[in-house]
């Protein structure tokens, strides 16, 4: 019996030796043993670690390809997938044909992309994110565009600024730069889109608002007219006949990328001079940022281009990784003009747009 018991006792120190002996080895450096059963199983924090953004492919789908917006957008994409380490493709297409970037999108799904980035600038690309989600089980997001939860189904991601809120403070600037004028105030619009009749609306509500308040008396706002966004030409055209079809005009607000440079060139070609005209458009374009410089452009609504796409990346990141991420957030929109200081200043833009200079060319 006593042979039995320190045979036992034999084995039990012997096997505490093998365990002691892999524990230092580790620590040392040296090459390690075989681990236990125990160790086998991966715990949760194992098993986080072991994911790798190199193994997915995220995609950002778009129209208008080489818009210098939809680049900014971009830009905010590309940075964002290459400091994550995603391997990433822009594809879309070159017009503005809403069929194409769906189907671009879905190949794209189909392909075997984890995440969608997708201008849904409509209701009617809606649909192929359901398809996308039930098909191919990817993650989506719509970025710029607002879309209350439930309009698209399947949609996991909506990051944007709040066109109402941006439309209501081009109205408080726009007082206080007419302050003691009377005339009317034009609207233009690249099409009538969402974001873009609602802008308008509230625009014009502010408007009446602060009228409503003893400002702007004498002051009519117009009907919003569409001077489009893809022929600069056509566009200008446009917007020169709304200054001759009206002698009164002291202002002008648009809602497209290439209003700065359309309103501005629209008031030199009916022979008007800088500052005749209170012009705020969108977007932090070199163009633009031009005509603020040059005086014809008072402001720009700096719209979040770069950082709708750049958090959209960070949003699937998270959720890859199995995390929660919540479906809407609502991003800043400032004005920007000559003097302002940090998100409000020229300067702050141009870092962007050096970025993007160098991410694209041109």
């Amino acid at each position: 019996m006593k042979k039995v018991i320190a045979l036992l006792l034999s084995l039990v120190m012997a096997v505490g030796m093998i365990g002691c002996g892999s524990k230092e080895e580790t620590a040392d450096g040296a090459q390690t043993a075989e681990p236990a059963e125990e160790a086998e199983a991966e715990t949760p924090a194992e098993e986080a670690t072991d994911f790798n953004p190199a193994d997915h492919t995220l995609v950002f789908s778009t129209v208008l390809m080489n818009h210098p917006v939809l680049r900014c957008v971009q830009l905010g994409f590309v940075e964002a997938c290459e400091e994550l380490g995603y391997n990433y493709q822009i594809v879309g297409t070159e017009s503005s044909d809403e069929n194409e970037t769906v189907a671009a999108a879905e190949a794209a799904a189909a392909a075997g992309a984890s995440g969608v980035v997708l201008w849904a600038q409509t209701e009617t690309m809606l649909p192929c994110i359901e398809t996308m989600k039930n098909d191919y089980g990817v993650y989506t997001c719509v970025p710029h565009f607002q879309w209350e939860e439930g309009k698209a189904p399947g949609l996991d991601v909506n990051l944007a600024c709040v066109c109402t809120d941006y439309a209501e403070a081009v109205a408080d600037y726009m007082a206080e730069k007419l302050e003691g004028k009377t005339g009317s105030i034009a609207l233009t619009q690249a099409g009538y889109t969402t974001n873009e009749d609602a802008a308008s609306a509230a625009f014009t509500a502010r408007i009446k608002e602060l009228q409503a308040e003893g400002k702007l008396e004498g002051i009519t706002v117009l009907d919003p007219m569409v001077e489009g966004a893809t022929d600069v030409t056509e566009s200008t055209d446009v917007n020169a006949s709304i200054i001759q079809a009206n002698s009164d005009l002291v202002g002008a607000v648009s809602w497209t990328g290439s209003g700065p440079v359309t309103w501005a060139n629209a008031a030199r070609k009916c022979g008007l001079e800088a500052g005749d005209l209170v012009i705020v458009s969108m977007d932090y374009t070199a163009d633009n940022l031009a005509e603020l410089e040059s005086g014809y452009v008072t402001a720009l609504v700096a719209q979040p281009l770069y950082e709708e796409a750049y958090q959209a990346v960070y949003s699937f990141d998270a959720l890859l990784r199995g995390e929660s991420v919540p479906y809407w957030t609502a991003l800043e929109a400032p004005l920007m003009y000559e003097g302002g200081e940090g998100v409000n200043s020229p300067e702050y833009y141009q870092n962007i747009l050096d970025r993007v200079s160098s991410t694209f060319g041109g």
